[in-house]
């Protein structure tokens, strides 16, 4: 038996919360982190992004085994999607590339290398999931 509480239903205001600014961010852009394990018990995490025009991300890696050269983020085997609310973005990984925008929902499967970058001409948002939780 544990001493945690189980995690119990909440409501999150996303104005409420602070973005963290690009250079504290692991991927060097603007997020909000609404559901978390710290503040909620959740094993999946949930934010919000914003990227300006020709803003991109570093390098990150979701590999079984540290791999990322300086600079870069290595966050281990996670799941991810983005829900694009917003402009044009382009997401690279090892294999190709995706372009999504608004109303386009994207898959980051585990083990792969990923940049993203807002290609369009007006600011993008998005939603995105990670699972497990980071924090």
């Amino acid at each position: 038996m544990s001493d945690k509480p189980a995690p119990r239903p909440a409501k999150v205001d996303v104005d409420a919360l602070d973005w963290t600014p690009q250079d504290a961010a692991v991927t060097k852009v603007r997020i909000k982190r609404l559901i978390t394990r710290g503040r909620h018990g959740s094993e999946l995490t949930q934010g919000v992004c914003i990227m300006d025009p020709g803003e991109q991300t570093n390098l990150w890696s979701s590999s079984a085994e540290p791999d990322t050269a300086a600079g870069d983020h290595w966050y281990g085997p996670v799941e991810e999607t983005y829900f694009c609310l917003r402009g044009r973005l382009r997401l690279e990984w090892d294999e190709g590339v995706i372009d999504f925008g608004p109303m386009d929902s994207v898959y980051l499967a585990p083990g792969w290398h990923y940049r993203l970058k807002n290609v369009g001409e007006e600011q993008a948002f998005f939603v995105y999931n990670m699972y497990p939780s980071q924090e």
